[in-house]
């Protein structure tokens, strides 16, 4: 069975089983109410959905990377068929319900970002000094979160979307250049947008339950997808 950084694949199914056995294990339990209930666990999302909005989309070492609430699902060339997992599964020090992910090719690193926090991680193990507060990157303290990010492999920039704006990084220099508007670079997206990565030399942006494919280079858009493009469903 292929492997990445030591990940035991599992469909949804055995993702439940974890979930159980291991995160809510049977027993008495801290969080436990007077009532003596369990707390549930997370509930399992179905790629399928065609109204699921995707929380974060990141390539690593030449897979795909789909996260939604404390699950991704990870799409790798010998397979046609996603892998389902937890995060905390993958990256045990890693945050859930993230709100974007990269991978910078130059560090060999992938970070999540989560609120005001990014963690980095070298395959499985959380980097030292890490997480630190997304400002490290040169952004202003004030912003509350990232929608999106991406690193383009033509400028060796990568690119931050906060609201209606995005903030181009220079991974070499460390330095952060001027926001610029998102409509100003990606022509027809006006909604927020809400995950972001790069395949193929395409840049493919995605707004709610759509993707826009880009090419950077013309500036011109090329189509308007589904988001599930490249999540396949597999429940035939």
């Amino acid at each position: 069975m292929h492997q990445l950084f030591g990940l035991f694949l599992c469909d949804a199914g055995l993702s439940e089983y974890l979930v159980t056995h291991f995160v809510y294990p049977s027993g008495p339990s801290p969080d436990t109410d007077s009532s003596g209930e369990e707390p549930l666990p997370p509930t399992t999302p179905d790629a399928c959905d065609s109204t699921m909005v995707l929380d974060a989309v990141a390539t690593l070492r030449g897979e795909m990377f789909f996260f939604k609430d404390s699950f991704f699902w990870r799409s790798y060339p010998q397979s046609s068929t996603p892998q389902q997992s937890l995060i905390t599964n993958f990256w045990p020090d890693g945050p859930s319900n993230i709100d974007a992910a990269y991978e910078s090719r130059s560090s060999d690193k992938v970070y999540l970002f989560k609120g005001k926090k990014v963690w980095a991680f070298s395959g499985y193990d959380l980097v030292g000094g890490y997480p630190k507060p997304i400002s490290s990157f040169g952004l202003a303290k004030g912003v509350e979160k990232i929608d999106a990010v991406f690193h383009d492999v033509d400028t060796g920039k990568t690119l931050f979307f906060v609201g209606s704006d995005y903030y181009s990084y220079d991974e070499v220099r460390k330095t952060m250049d001027q926001s610029k508007r998102v409509d100003e670079t990606f022509s027809g997206l006006t909604g927020q947008v809400t995950a972001a990565f790069q395949y193929r030399g395409f840049t493919y942006i995605y707004s709610g339950k759509y993707m826009f494919e880009y090419s950077l280079r013309s500036g011109r858009l090329f189509r308007v997808l589904n988001n599930s493009y490249f999540l396949r469903c597999t429940n035939f």
